[in-house]
């Protein structure tokens, strides 16, 4: 539940309520970043133990020592979500009946840029790239129930990183890496002091417009009832900005020429988004304040397996874990009250997350590499804090890739992922108003890089 200071009235409980979930991070189902980053990772999803350009920086800084010269990298991941669901009221009835509930729009990207050198030594790797983790946006329809969760999100979580890796002997790396971590988060939403009171208010022109036979009279009395609703209804804006940092260690292990064992660990993070925050009344009076909201990226452990099969095929498997147990609460706090609101506490309750993948890597000519995946993937966020802003739930993924190897100084690669989510239904929510829904939901992602030795 959330514990909220107010300077007076129910209606600032709720309104902060509501205000809160604009921050929530996306964190995908397996937590705070999208693992996708590069078009190898995409197509084969095991890169932990053994990996050839320059997302190593990523996903285990010790895989760096695989390239030799100097290489400049870049890549491209777009991502796609569709959901489809409707919204429980307090007895339990779905709505709207005659239509599903999906999202305008609902994009993520994750550029990346690298360069890594071996400096002319046998060793020594140095490497350094700009890239996102974490950059989504979504909008919600203005005039459906869904207003009064969310109407645009726009989340930026990005990285600035150094790393360094050691080739110690044939059987064993190490890497290391820091960040500097910006994070950027942009959110809008409608409150209405009906639905804050009482949320099945919310709900109110779709009841009354069942109740009635002729089809004529039901869209009559929705559009009046609707008009009313919306007579009430106060825009709400949030935008917050922080500069965190973050450093990483990994290793490879190999035992034999043709097993690879890597581990790599990724350090938490504190954030503190400090921004503006806005709500316009409904007679169009706005009042303006700065507000500042606490959360953390919690550290992330990687292992993974690589097995050559034979020199041209290649067979692996990844394990990744989020510690999401210590993000327990949010909270925000208003420098000025905005109407009657100064400060919520949000009780978040995450869990610890994980997710695993398979995947192999067929070089079936000297030139030419055939790629594919499965993952599954499990979601820290129980039900009780589950939002329209972090709508995945656990999820099956697969995935299919190619590079081609112009010549031994340009190699590209394409990849696809598709993500399947588990069924929502989701009936105690905690939220204001309440997130109980049903539906499902999917992504699709595609991605290219192209690798340049200099």
């Amino acid at each position: 539940m959330s514990t909220v200071k107010t300077v007076s009235g129910a209606f600032g409980r709720g309104a902060m309520i509501c205000a809160l979930v604009l921050f929530s991070a996306n964190a995908l189902a397996g937590g705070f970043h999208n693992a996708d980053i590069g078009a190898k990772r995409m197509g084969q999803f095991f890169v932990v133990a053994n990996n050839d350009d320059v997302t190593s920086i990523f996903h285990n800084p010790a895989t760096l020592v695989n390239q030799h010269g100097t290489n400049f990298y870049h890549s491209q991941s777009w991502f796609f979500a569709n959901l489809a669901f409707k919204l429980y009221d307090s007895k339990g009835n779905l709505w709207p009946r005659d239509h599903d509930l999906s999202p305008d729009w609902s994009i993520g990207w994750i550029p990346f840029v690298g360069v890594n050198s071996d400096l002319g030594t046998k060793n020594w790797r140095l490497a350094a790239a700009i890239y996102s983790p974490n950059a989504y946006g979504a909008a919600m329809p203005e005039d459906e129930l869904t207003r009064y969760h969310a109407t645009n999100v726009l989340f930026i979580a990005a990285r600035a990183t150094a790393a360094v890796a050691y080739d110690f002997s044939d059987k064993l790396a190490l890497g290391f890496g820091v960040s500097l971590v910006p994070v950027y988060l942009n959110a809008s939403r409608y409150l209405n002091g009906a639905v804050l009171n009482n949320s099945d208010a919310m709900y109110k022109p779709y009841q009354m417009a069942a109740n009635e036979s002729d089809p004529d009279v039901a869209a009559q009395v929705f559009k009046d009832e609707e008009a009313k609703l919306k007579k009430g209804d106060m825009p709400l804006n949030i935008e917050g900005l922080d500069f965190t940092w973050a450093w990483e260690v990994g290793v490879v292990v190999k035992p034999t020429k043709w097993l690879r064992i890597g581990m790599s660990f990724e350090s938490g993070s504190k954030i503190n988004l400090e921004g503006e925050a806005s709500l316009t009344q409904p007679d169009g009076a706005k009042k303006t304040t700065t507000q500042h909201t606490t959360m953390v990226i919690p550290f992330a452990l990687r292992g993974g397996i690589s097995v050559n099969i034979t020199p041209d095929f290649e067979i692996g498997s990844d394990i990744r874990y989020w510690h999401y147990q210590i993000f327990q609460e949010q909270l925000t706090t208003l420098d000025e009250p905005l109407g009657p609101i100064s400060e919520l506490r949000d009780i978040k309750n995450y869990g610890n997350s994980w997710g695993w993948c398979i995947g192999m890597n067929y070089r079936i000519i000297p030139e030419l590499e055939l790629m594919a995946g499965f993952q599954q993937d499990f979601t820290p966020i129980p039900e009780e804090s589950y939002s329209l802003e972090n709508p995945s739930r656990d999820q099956l993924g697969v995935s299919l890739g190619t590079r081609w190897h112009i010549n031994d100084r340009w190699f590209v690669t394409l990849s696809m992922v598709r993500n399947w989510f588990n069924l929502v239904d989701v009936q105690t929510s905690q939220s204001l108003p309440p997130t109980n829904a049903k539906g499902n939901g999917d992504n699709f992602e595609v991605g290219f890089d192209f690798n340049v030795r200099l």
